[in-house]
Protein backbone atom coordinates (compact mmCIF):
# COMPACT_ATOMS: atom_id res chain seq x y z
CA UNK A 1 0.00 0.00 0.00
CA UNK A 2 1.37 3.36 -0.83
CA UNK A 3 -0.21 7.09 0.21
CA UNK A 4 -2.39 7.25 -2.96
CA UNK A 5 -4.85 4.67 -1.44
CA UNK A 6 -5.16 6.63 1.76
CA UNK A 7 -7.37 9.27 2.39
CA UNK A 8 -6.65 12.63 3.53
CA UNK A 9 -7.38 11.98 6.81
CA UNK A 10 -5.23 8.79 7.58
CA UNK A 11 -2.38 10.23 5.65
CA UNK A 12 -1.88 13.34 8.01
CA UNK A 13 -2.80 10.68 10.46
CA UNK A 14 0.11 8.57 10.00
CA UNK A 15 2.25 11.79 9.42
CA UNK A 16 1.76 12.65 13.19
CA UNK A 17 2.21 9.41 13.89
CA UNK A 18 5.38 9.80 12.29
CA UNK A 19 6.69 12.95 14.07
CA UNK A 20 5.52 11.66 17.60
CA UNK A 21 8.02 8.49 17.31
CA UNK A 22 10.26 10.89 15.94
CA UNK A 23 10.11 13.03 19.08
CA UNK A 24 9.57 9.69 21.35
CA UNK A 25 12.85 8.28 19.62
CA UNK A 26 14.51 11.76 20.36
CA UNK A 27 13.36 11.18 24.18
CA UNK A 28 14.22 7.77 24.67
CA UNK A 29 17.81 9.00 23.30
CA UNK A 30 18.39 12.06 25.74
CA UNK A 31 21.27 10.72 28.09
CA UNK A 32 19.83 12.81 30.83
CA UNK A 33 16.48 11.81 30.47
CA UNK A 34 17.50 8.22 30.23
CA UNK A 35 19.91 8.18 33.33
CA UNK A 36 16.89 9.41 35.24
CA UNK A 37 14.42 6.68 34.19
CA UNK A 38 17.15 4.24 34.82
CA UNK A 39 17.88 5.50 38.25
CA UNK A 40 13.69 5.80 38.20
CA UNK A 41 13.28 2.21 37.17
CA UNK A 42 16.10 0.65 38.92
CA UNK A 43 14.54 1.66 42.10
CA UNK A 44 10.73 0.10 41.33
CA UNK A 45 12.32 -2.66 40.00
CA UNK A 46 15.92 -3.67 40.62
CA UNK A 47 19.10 -4.14 37.92
CA UNK A 48 16.01 -5.57 35.86
CA UNK A 49 14.30 -2.45 35.58
CA UNK A 50 17.40 -0.35 34.46
CA UNK A 51 18.53 -2.64 32.54
CA UNK A 52 15.62 -2.42 30.46
CA UNK A 53 16.18 1.20 30.08
CA UNK A 54 19.35 1.04 28.87
CA UNK A 55 18.31 -1.31 26.60
CA UNK A 56 15.54 0.80 25.34
CA UNK A 57 17.94 3.37 24.90
CA UNK A 58 20.42 1.56 22.63
CA UNK A 59 17.42 0.79 20.27
CA UNK A 60 16.45 4.26 19.83
CA UNK A 61 19.99 5.61 19.21
CA UNK A 62 19.29 2.84 16.58
CA UNK A 63 16.33 3.99 15.23
CA UNK A 64 13.96 1.34 16.28
CA UNK A 65 10.42 2.20 17.50
CA UNK A 66 8.17 -0.45 19.33
CA UNK A 67 5.33 -2.53 17.23
CA UNK A 68 2.53 -5.13 18.96
CA UNK A 69 2.38 -8.05 16.36
CA UNK A 70 0.89 -11.71 16.73
CA UNK A 71 1.05 -11.49 20.24
CA UNK A 72 4.64 -9.98 20.63
CA UNK A 73 6.16 -6.39 21.73
CA UNK A 74 8.46 -6.19 18.00
CA UNK A 75 10.94 -3.47 16.93
CA UNK A 76 11.44 -2.13 13.51
CA UNK A 77 13.33 0.99 11.87
CA UNK A 78 11.02 4.25 11.86
CA UNK A 79 12.52 4.62 8.44
CA UNK A 80 10.92 1.54 7.60
CA UNK A 81 7.77 1.85 9.04
CA UNK A 82 4.58 2.00 6.24
CA UNK A 83 0.97 3.29 6.89
CA UNK A 84 0.12 -0.70 7.25
CA UNK A 85 2.27 -0.75 10.47
CA UNK A 86 -0.13 1.54 11.63
CA UNK A 87 -2.17 -1.00 13.70
CA UNK A 88 0.86 -2.52 15.21
CA UNK A 89 2.13 0.97 16.32
CA UNK A 90 -0.86 1.72 18.18
CA UNK A 91 -1.31 -1.57 19.33
CA UNK A 92 1.95 -0.71 21.19
CA UNK A 93 1.05 2.28 22.09
CA UNK A 94 -2.44 0.52 23.45
CA UNK A 95 -0.87 -2.27 25.06
CA UNK A 96 1.76 0.36 26.95
CA UNK A 97 -1.01 2.49 28.18
CA UNK A 98 -2.85 -0.73 29.39
CA UNK A 99 -0.12 -2.15 31.56
CA UNK A 100 1.00 1.50 33.00
CA UNK A 101 -2.22 2.12 34.28
CA UNK A 102 -2.30 -1.54 36.20
CA UNK A 103 0.70 0.36 37.88
CA UNK A 104 -0.07 4.29 37.87
CA UNK A 105 -2.49 6.65 39.15
CA UNK A 106 -2.69 9.99 38.65
CA UNK A 107 -4.49 12.97 39.58
CA UNK A 108 -3.33 15.11 36.90
CA UNK A 109 -0.53 16.94 38.96
CA UNK A 110 0.95 13.45 41.10
CA UNK A 111 1.78 9.82 39.32
CA UNK A 112 1.98 7.32 41.78
CA UNK A 113 4.00 4.09 40.39
CA UNK A 114 3.31 1.24 42.72
CA UNK A 115 5.98 -2.01 41.28
CA UNK A 116 7.06 -4.98 43.69
CA UNK A 117 5.78 -3.51 46.72
CA UNK A 118 7.52 0.04 46.35
CA UNK A 119 6.27 3.06 45.53
CA UNK A 120 7.60 6.02 43.76
CA UNK A 121 5.73 9.45 43.21
CA UNK A 122 6.89 11.88 40.54
CA UNK A 123 4.84 15.09 38.94
CA UNK A 124 2.91 14.01 36.15
CA UNK A 125 3.78 13.88 32.84
CA UNK A 126 0.92 13.31 31.23
CA UNK A 127 0.40 11.06 27.81
CA UNK A 128 1.64 12.77 25.01
CA UNK A 129 0.39 9.68 23.03
CA UNK A 130 -3.22 10.01 24.25
CA UNK A 131 -4.09 12.03 21.67
CA UNK A 132 -3.18 9.70 18.44
CA UNK A 133 -4.70 7.11 20.54
CA UNK A 134 -8.17 8.98 20.41
CA UNK A 135 -8.07 9.63 16.82
CA UNK A 136 -6.98 6.30 15.95
CA UNK A 137 -9.94 4.72 17.51
CA UNK A 138 -12.11 7.29 15.20
CA UNK A 139 -10.03 6.38 12.04
CA UNK A 140 -8.83 2.20 12.46
CA UNK A 141 -12.42 0.87 11.07
CA UNK A 142 -11.38 2.56 7.90
CA UNK A 143 -7.63 1.64 8.25
CA UNK A 144 -6.52 -0.64 4.97
CA UNK A 145 -5.95 -4.65 6.20
CA UNK A 146 -2.63 -5.17 6.41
Amino acid sequence: MDDRSLIQEQRRFFEDLLAYLRDELEARKDPEAAEQRARMFASLAGKAGRDQVLEDKRLAEAGFVYLFEEGKRRVRLLEELSPLDAPAVLAEMERTAAVSAEYIESDGATYVIEYGGRKLVTSDPGDPSAPLRVRWRELKGGWPPP
